[in-house]
């Protein structure tokens, strides 16, 4: 894991085309007030993502996990990086647009839930030889 909070903001500043144009760079003046919400909304996101990670950890005693608390802006965060730069950056853009632009918003969450649902349950894995418990019972097509 590499992805941090920044990474996340910077790609999601990318993605409503709130870059600055003569400096490429995505933490401004002018984007300040998204960055202020960042953290807070990237917290809820996290708790969406993180059964899908592959640092998801089921717990033992009976409670629901959860990723780590994201508590600022140059920590690793607790979700692999794929969830994290891919669809994170589309849930943050849909969060950060509410009540400020409708439609952009709608485009994100849209995205966000489509990623979710197209890539959330594949999680790495290794596939592994299926004994046959039953021997000598397999398909045999009719022969008459």
């Amino acid at each position: 894991m590499s992805t941090t909070a920044q990474t996340i903001f910077d790609l999601a500043i990318a993605l409503m085309d709130e870059v600055d144009e003569s400096t490429g760079e995505t933490d401004t003046a002018d984007t300040r007030e998204y960055k202020d919400k960042t953290l807070l909304i990237l917290n809820t996101l996290r708790g969406e993502l993180y059964k899908f990670s592959d640092t998801y950890a089921a717990s033992t005693d009976g409670s629901r996990p959860i990723a780590g608390y994201i508590g600022d802006f140059t920590s690793d965060i607790d979700l692999d990086d794929f969830l994290a730069q891919t669809i994170m950056p589309y849930g943050l853009a849909a969060h950060l647009l509410l009540f400020e632009d409708d439609a952009k918003a709608a485009f994100f969450q849209a995205r966000y839930e489509e990623l979710i649902n197209k890539y959330g349950g594949d999680k790495p894995s290794e596939s592994e030889t299926i004994e046959n418990l039953y021997g000598g019972i397999e398909y045999t097509p009719d022969s008459h």
